[in-house]
């Protein structure tokens, strides 16, 4: 699944970027310190196994974990323009990341539901209990 590796591949790179953003890049492009990359790093290291392998509920988490790093990104590009292209990457690997989060775990439910869940071509719509107003 290309989803997949497109997911696996994004997130690894914003673990990378971090480091390389923060500890690497002079101040006036990155704040030069390495006790901030690490502390940029180690919270998206925590579901890097599951996804790895796959799991949704690692992919899930870590969504959510990066739409904290979203957040920043967004935020350094608005404001502080040396620091405006590796925060535009950050913002395009985290978006890669949950586009192909998203698009795996539709594949993956497709796989997995059971024929009778899926409807059938042709079949008139069930009803539901409610009625709409």
């Amino acid at each position: 699944m290309i989803s997949a590796q497109l997911a696996r591949w994004s997130y690894l790179g914003l673990i990378v970027l971090q480091p390389a953003w923060h500890g690497l890049a002079p101040p006036p492009a990155g704040a030069g310190s390495w006790l901030l990359a690490a502390a940029a790093a180690l919270p998206l290291l925590l579901p890097l196994k599951g996804v790895w392998r796959g799991s949704l509920r690692s992919m899930t988490w870590a969504g959510y974990l990066a739409m904290l790093y979203l957040v920043i990104g967004v935020m350094e590009a608005w404001a502080n323009p040396p620091q405006r292209a590796a925060a535009i990457l950050q913002v395009v690997l985290i978006a890669v990341f949950v586009g192909g989060a998203l698009a795996y775990s539709r594949e993956s439910a497709a796989k997995t539901a059971p024929r009778s869940a899926l409807p059938r071509r042709g079949a008139a719509p069930q009803k539901t209990r409610y009625k709409a107003n």
